[in-house]
């Protein structure tokens, strides 16, 4: 048996060779070697080389490290997937290979830069990788010049708000509001998703004027023009509209700081009528803010690339501020992988 020292030794240098391991997954990724070996599991490493173009050095780094780290298995000569890389096989633009090469072009390099984006509190990865050689200022700035970055992010947006609106409507039954106000709406997949499942139901969606005419768009292209609204507005400066008997805010809350979080839902509170609910649907760090694993994955995003002032917050804190707002508690949800739905309602007289 090993000493302590030795298994804690043992367990850093796994750490260290974490660095390593997404770069290969990204490369095994990119050569279509998992797809390759769905489609034919056990060819050898000959075969594997020469299907791939690679030379025969190159192969055996790649197979090495594909190995070691857990990526394929090896049975004689034959090698194969494992139940993991087996997702990342066949079709490129399915949820989980366009996460790992979201992942390799938006994150890995500039969350070299974590350290000081902490110390400095600033989104250092975001200017010191991505905005390196950009004139833009801002992550949404340098998405409108780079064609390859706008296309890497939208698809994982989209896909990502398809998993969320799934869990939004199996969590959230939505029969009893007439009229739902999508704050932060994006391109329209939550209010289109909510107009799909509850015919009677009516939906605006608050947002840039370029988002709102991307959302419009999209609306446009469901057939649900005389349903749903995008409209381009300054959440800080215009008050909400009042007709809403539901204000929605999905994945939006993160980029914002704790006031100016407070702010919105004060600014919900006013413009819902009594009884009026507000959902939010957030990527929470557990109460304890020990995790989990998912919650530290995004703010060290947060932190690093895309907000300069917001942070991954605990399902509590959006109950204290919403409480200080006025609001009731209704229910709070875990019905997917990685969000919170919490819901709150305005009480009928105060």
């Amino acid at each position: 048996m090993k000493e302590s020292s030795e298994t804690a030794l043992d367990e850093l240098w796994k750490l260290v060779y974490t660095s390593f391991r997404f770069p290969f997954m990204h490369a095994a990724l990119r050569l279509e070697l998992f797809t390759l070996l769905k489609n034919r599991p056990g060819s050898s490493r000959e075969e594997i080389t020469a299907e791939l173009g690679l030379e025969e050095r190159a192969g055996h780094v790649l197979l090495l490290g594909c190995c070691a780290f857990d990526l394929l298995r090896k049975e004689g000569d034959g090698y194969h997937n494992t139940a993991a890389t087996d997702l990342l096989a066949g079709d490129q633009d399915a949820f989980m290979p366009v996460i790992v090469r979201y992942t390799h072009e938006m994150l890995y390099q500039p969350m070299g830069w974590l350290h000081e984006s902490l110390v400095n509190n600033e989104n250092e990865g975001l200017h010191r990788e991505l905005l390196a050689d950009s004139p833009a200022t801002t992550l949404y700035e340098l998405l409108g010049e780079d064609k390859n970055l706008e296309r890497v992010f939208t698809v994982m947006m989209e896909h990502q708000s398809r998993s969320v609106v799934e869990d939004i409507v199996k969590a959230v039954d939505f029969s009893s509001y007439k009229k739902v106000l999508d704050v932060g709406g994006g391109t329209g997949t939550n209010s289109i998703g909510f107009a799909q499942r509850w015919p009677h139901l009516r939906a605006t969606i608050l947002e840039l004027p370029n988002v709102a005419e991307m959302a419009a768009a999209r609306i446009a292209e469901a057939g649900l023009s005389e349903r749903i609204d995008a409209v381009g507005t300054d959440i800080w400066k215009d008050e909400f509209p009042s007709s809403h008997d539901c204000v929605v805010y999905s994945r939006f809350l993160e980029i914002w700081s704790p006031d100016q979080v407070r702010d919105l839902f004060a600014k919900t509170y006013r413009a819902l009528e009594p009884g009026g609910h507000m959902v939010i649907v957030a990527c929470a760090q557990d109460d304890d803010e020990t995790g989990p694993a998912h919650a530290a994955f995004m703010a060290g995003y947060v932190q690093t690339i895309a907000s300069p002032e917001g942070r991954i917050y605990t399902a509590r804190e959006f109950e204290q501020w919403y409480t200080e707002a006025g609001f009731e508690a209704m229910d709070r949800q875990y019905p997917g992988r990685f969000d919170v739905i919490l819901r709150a309602r305005k009480p009928l007289t105060r």
